[in-house]
């Protein structure tokens, strides 16, 4: 009997992470990008939310759903593309522990759709892009994280760079 609860807590312990009971967590963020398309660039704004699965205190595995817009100047005419973008990143993100947070980078793929219309003509791309990041996070209450970062997104003919504020609660 006392080996088997031995084992139990052994088999346990990498699904613990932090102050996380299962070491899981769920957040929102919201954040201003930079688009950049057709040799111009300017600034949007995105939103999203995002689940990370941590698998120890170090490495945890992120995925999300964001979604953006910008109005970024063409190099046709006097009009702007407007460019909405919907991007689902997956990625693998490694912490380094800090007594009331952590600092982070992680790295990995995104799939997008992204929406560009000028002189009300339609185009859309899809695909699988790079995306990468790197940011502070402060945890404030055991559960509760509030987390500052840079993430940057390649869309095919579209780069976004954005600086996004989340908070997350673990579960």
């Amino acid at each position: 009997m006392k080996r088997n609860y031995i084992i139990g807590l052994l088999a346990l312990l990498p699904f613990t992470a932090s102050a996380d009971l299962l070491g899981v967590s769920v957040g929102a963020s919201a954040g201003a990008s930079r688009i950049t398309y057709d040799g111009n660039s300017d600034y949007g704004y995105e939103y999203g939310i995002n689940a990370t699965y941590h698998i120890n205190d170090i490495f945890s595995v992120n995925a999300g759903f964001v979604q953006g817009s910008a109005e970024v100047d063409s190099n046709l005419s006097s009009a702007k593309n407007d460019i909405d973008y919907t991007s689902f990143p997956i990625t693998l993100r490694g912490d380094l522990p800090f007594v009331i947070g952590s600092l982070y980078a992680k790295a990995g793929t995104n799939y997008y759709n992204a929406d560009r219309e000028i002189g009300g003509q339609k185009d859309t791309e899809k695909g699988w892009g790079f995306t990468g990041g790197a940011g502070v996070v402060l945890s404030f209450i055991p559960v509760v994280d509030l987390t500052l970062g840079y993430e940057y997104r390649d869309m095919g003919g579209i780069s976004n760079n954005a600086f996004i504020l989340s908070v997350g609660v673990g579960i």
